[in-house]
């Protein structure tokens, strides 16, 4: 069923994220018709919304199935932060994202570094920061999300069906891609102010919901690698790993391998 407008806006609770809103049948991806519409001087909290995406990416520029089911979404922002902040802004959607998911649907979804939305192990979404930095400021952003809700298992590629799952696969029914939009974008702009601020707690919320806490992890790192024990995230979204050398402070990569701790 197609995504309504009307129907998604009766249920913000927001003043500003989704207040104007660009919902189309089908994008290319829905990054690109946000940054195109920010650069026009479209609003902060905008956002874009498609049924479907055709050339939908992740992270690295790897290609994403985004078909007709899912909740596929981009948020126009303009942060003006300093730049070593920026990771906050991934933080800030991955945990609304995730606890949206979890009150909407009763299901405990977890995280996973960097970008990750899982249950039970098998990934459910994933959200993705494109950023503009000027002057080592964080001047604009579109922040995405895309979640596979009511897609059956046969509409995903057959090489993620060990690996991923959707809202209708664990639960057996179809879900409101609207009131879900509606919760995540809720949970977004409660937490914005937090964007900047300097006490600590998104780094202890990320634990809670962390899948792979405590966890062996092997971090590839360009063309090096860090492995050892995850000790979560820090307040600025760097994954922490406990190695043989001591703590790395890791800021991007990919992680590999995970094994649990034993002993």
């Amino acid at each position: 069923m197609a995504f309504s407008a009307e129907a998604f806006q009766r249920q913000l609770t927001t003043a500003r994220f989704g207040r104007a809103c660009r919902v189309v049948p089908e994008a290319g991806s829905t990054i690109d018709l946000a940054w195109k519409w920010l650069r026009a001087g479209g609003p902060e909290g905008g956002v874009v919304i498609a049924d479907r995406q055709t050339q939908a990416r992740g992270r690295l520029g790897r290609p994403w199935a985004a078909p007709e089911g899912g909740l596929w979404m981009s948020a126009l922002a303009r942060p003006d932060i300093p730049a070593h902040r920026g990771g906050r802004l991934g933080v800030l959607v991955a945990l609304a994202t995730a606890e949206g998911v979890s009150v909407e649907t009763g299901c405990s979804a977890t995280l996973r570094w960097p970008n990750d939305v899982l249950i039970q192990g098998r990934k459910v979404g994933g959200v993705l920061i494109d950023a503009q930095i000027n002057m080592d400021r964080v001047g604009a952003a579109v922040l995405s999300l895309g979640i596979n809700v009511n897609t059956p298992s046969e509409a995903l590629p057959p090489e993620l069906h060990e690996t991923a799952t959707s809202l209708l696969s664990e639960t057996g029914r179809c879900w409101s891609l609207e009131t879900l939009a509606a919760r995540i974008l809720g949970n977004l702009e409660r937490d914005w102010p937090l964007l900047l601020a300097e006490a600590p707690g998104l780094a202890a919320r990320w634990r809670e919901l962390d899948a792979i806490l405590a966890a062996e992890v092997c971090v590839e790192i360009g063309s090096s690698r860090a492995q050892g024990l995850n000790q979560g995230i820090d307040e600025e979204g760097a994954l922490m790993v406990k190695t043989v050398d001591g703590t790395r402070r890791i800021t991007s990569g990919e992680v590999r391998f995970l094994r649990p701790t034993t002993g």
